[in-house]
């Protein structure tokens, strides 16, 4: 599990998985802006690399290579924080997508989709809710999708699984509003990152354009920025349990996707 430059123990701390790209390499970058010290996580230590050369020089930024679909790493992650940092933060991004048709996708695409994009994240939610009830309190994002919002043909594992997250993540908000910790999603249209590249080639990416309002993909500065807002406690200290939808207006168009 390699580590670049140990955080400053006297600032507040947030957690990112998914960090060396897109949405989750964004939300990093801005909470650093912010002034928060950031815990990137990723599989891809390289690339988190990158991130750390992006902010050289900067004490708040801390890199983790773990996979997080290996629930192990993430209790060794956990285990192995000093106990003087205090994890104010939390933004579950990392997530793989697939658009495998409901009637040819297999348990073992399911399982995999589900280890990293669901089981990953209640993991690691449980572990950190935990760190931050001790330490007064804190606050939860999950990364969902407009896909796990509205029945996408394709989406049966993906949308699914963030179906899951959405659900999960109102029961913690719940359960764990008692504790000063607030827990909620934010929901991204079509948006510019790899992800995206790989899943809404050719004809697809014209069909999803056609169903955004604002009629062209997200940036992920622009996903981030909803992320930050979220986690600020001062800034969105009431709201727990809220799915923001950052999507050009593509929830509230509303639209079906028919199978093709």
């Amino acid at each position: 599990m390699p580590m670049s430059h140990a955080s400053n123990l006297e600032q507040v701390h947030a957690i990112v998985t998914g960090a060396a790209s897109g949405i989750g390499r964004a939300t990093a970058a801005a909470l650093l802006e912010e002034g928060w010290s950031v815990l990137a996580i990723d599989r891809n230590i390289v690339a988190l690399e990158g991130l750390r050369q992006e902010f050289a020089g900067s004490q708040a930024l801390s890199i983790y290579g773990i996979d997080l679909s290996e629930i192990k790493e993430i209790e060794r992650f956990i285990d192995d924080l000093p106990h003087a940092i205090q994890i104010r933060g939390l933004v579950c991004c990392a997530a793989r997508g697939d658009k495998t048709g409901f009637l040819d996708i297999t348990n073992d695409q399911i399982r995999s989709i589900f280890e990293l994009n669901f089981f990953s994240t209640f993991s690691l939610c449980q572990a950190v809710a935990r760190r931050m009830i001790k330490a007064g309190g804190g606050s939860i994002v999950n990364i969902t999708s407009t896909s796990g919002l509205r029945a996408n043909a394709g989406r049966s594992a993906y949308g699914s699984s963030k179906a899951a997250v959405e659900l999960l993540s109102k029961i913690m908000a719940v359960e764990l509003a008692p504790f000063n910790v607030r827990v909620n999603t934010l929901a991204p249209g079509p948006t510019l990152t790899k992800m995206a590249a790989h899943l809404h080639a050719g004809p697809e990416r014209q069909r999803l354009l056609d169903k955004v309002p604002q009629g062209r993909y997200g940036m992920p500065a622009e996903i981030a920025q909803g992320i930050v807002y979220l986690l600020d406690s001062k800034r969105s200290s009431f709201v727990t349990g809220h799915t923001l939808c950052v999507d050009g207006g593509m929830a509230a168009a509303g639209s079906f996707e028919p199978i093709r």
